[in-house]
């Protein structure tokens, strides 16, 4: 994919992230005192802590923003500028969108408000994680730990936001806060399923072309290769090699495509990962 082509493509997911976010807080959760996740979650709060107990009316997009900005200095120096200059463009989608789009509830049953609302903010994080850039807040902060670790984009999120529910809750009352627990479950559920760079997979390839299929692999994925070359079919009788690789679910669309094309022939057994120990880069 051409330059440009990437760039139109994430502006396009950027504004989509800020139209799912916007509708969820503006039309679900806010309306219903329910919380999302991360920063914005936090910006919720702060907005609700405000009216509370100061009677100062703001606006959730302010915080959102403002809180962002020592978050987006920190993804400029570590994560890199051009995924720091497409969370910058999602965090104003979203901003934007929130301050368009009226306050508005779509239904009183905080149950529906709690899935729909998670729904829609995970959607749009989701689909910003999978083409490498964030949507700003906590977000950043998981990102760093899960390159680092191999956690969850979703369950660092979840860690993160256990605090946002409980002074929720102190201040608030248990039973939004309860709901709120349904909405960052659904919203952390979306985001996992959709950020396949996180889903490992170990692919075992049997072929009589091992050596060309992985000089092809290294050139293209950066991912450690195995391989064994004495091994025999016991129908066929035939001397085949095999190779063992741990990839994401991201790049087993080019594996499958370098194999066949290599060996039209080859056997390839796709098996789950459920942990890793020892070096796997996430990049």
């Amino acid at each position: 994919m051409s330059k440009g082509k990437e760039y139109t493509r994430n502006v396009l997911i950027a504004v989509f992230y800020g139209i799912t976010s916007a509708l969820g807080i503006q039309l679900l959760l806010q309306p219903s005192m329910l919380y999302t996740g991360g920063v914005m979650g936090l910006a919720q709060l702060i907005v609700n802590l405000l009216q509370r107990f100061a009677n100062i009316n703001s606006e959730v997009y302010v915080w959102y923003a403002l809180i962002n900005i020592p978050l987006v200095i920190l993804a400029w120096k570590r994560l890199g500028k051009k995924f720091t200059i497409f969370t910058i463009l999602a965090v104003l989608s979203a901003s934007l969108f929130i301050l368009f789009i009226p306050l508005t509830p779509i239904t009183k049953d905080p149950v529906l408000a709690s899935i729909f609302g998670g729904i829609l903010t995970g959607v749009g994080i989701g689909i910003c994680f999978r083409y490498d850039f964030s949507t700003g807040g906590t977000d950043i902060i998981a990102l760093f730990i899960q390159k680092t670790t191999g956690s969850t984009v979703g369950q660092i999120s979840f860690g993160v936001n256990a605090v946002i529910i409980l002074i929720a809750g102190i201040v608030f009352g248990w039973k939004p806060a309860l709901y709120s627990i349904i909405s960052i479950y659904v919203c952390n559920l979306v985001v996992d399923k959709m950020y396949i760079q996180q889903q490992k997979i170990t692919a075992v390839i049997y072929s009589k072309h091992i050596d060309e299929i992985s000089e092809e692999l290294i050139k293209g994925i950066n991912r450690g290769i195995t391989m064994d070359h004495n091994l025999k079919g016991a129908y066929s009788g035939d001397q085949i090699g095999s190779i063992t690789i741990v990839l994401t679910k991201y790049q087993l669309f080019f594996v499958k495509q370098t194999v066949t094309r290599i060996d039209p022939n080859a056997f390839i057994n796709i098996q789950p990962t459920i942990g890793i120990m020892g070096k796997f880069n996430d990049n």
